[in-house]
C-alpha cells in the first residue's frame, strides 16, 4: 500500500515540476524583455505558484513517508509572488508590468533555486 502511495506521489510530483518549468520559461523570458501581454503573464505567475505549492506539499508527503522531516524554505518566495499576481490584478498598465518585472526581477534568484531544486530531484526520481 505504501509502495503505491510512494508511486502516485512521484508521479504527480514529476508533472508539478514539468508545469514549474513550463511556467518558468515564460516567466523568465518575461523577465528578459519578452512582451507577453499581462493575462499571460498572471496565468503563468498563478500556474507557477500554484504548482510550487502542490509541488512542496508531495515532497513533504514523500518525507514523511519515510519518517523524514523536511523544511521548504520558499515562503518569502510565495509573497513575491502574490505581490506581483496583487499588482497585475490592479492593473494591466505598462508601469504596473513594469512593477511585476521588478518584483519578478528580485526573485529571480529565489525562483532559479527552487527550479533547480525541483530538477534536481526530477533526476532522481527518473533514475
Amino acid at each position: 500500500m505504501q509502495n503505491d502511495t510512494e508511486a502516485k506521489i512521484r508521479q504527480d510530483l514529476l508533472i508539478e515540476i514539468q508545469t514549474l518549468e513550463q511556467n518558468y520559461r515564460v516567466l523568465s523570458a518575461f523577465l528578459s524583455g519578452t512582451d507577453y501581454d499581462p493575462a499571460t503573464v498572471g496565468s503563468s505567475l498563478q500556474t507557477f505558484k500554484d504548482s510550487l505549492s502542490r509541488a512542496s506539499t508531495y515532497v513533504l508527503a514523500l518525507y514523511n513517508l519515510k519518517g523524514q522531516r523536511v523544511n521548504i524554505p520558499w515562503e518569502s518566495l510565495f509573497s513575491s509572488l502574490d505581490y506581483a499576481l496583487t499588482t497585475l490584478s490592479v492593473s494591466a498598465s505598462v508601469k504596473q508590468r513594469d512593477v511585476v518585472r521588478t518584483i519578478l526581477a528580485m526573485s529571480k534568484e529565489q525562483m532559479q533555486q527552487v527550479l533547480s531544486y525541483f530538477l534536481a530531484l526530477k533526476e532522481s526520481l527518473t533514475n
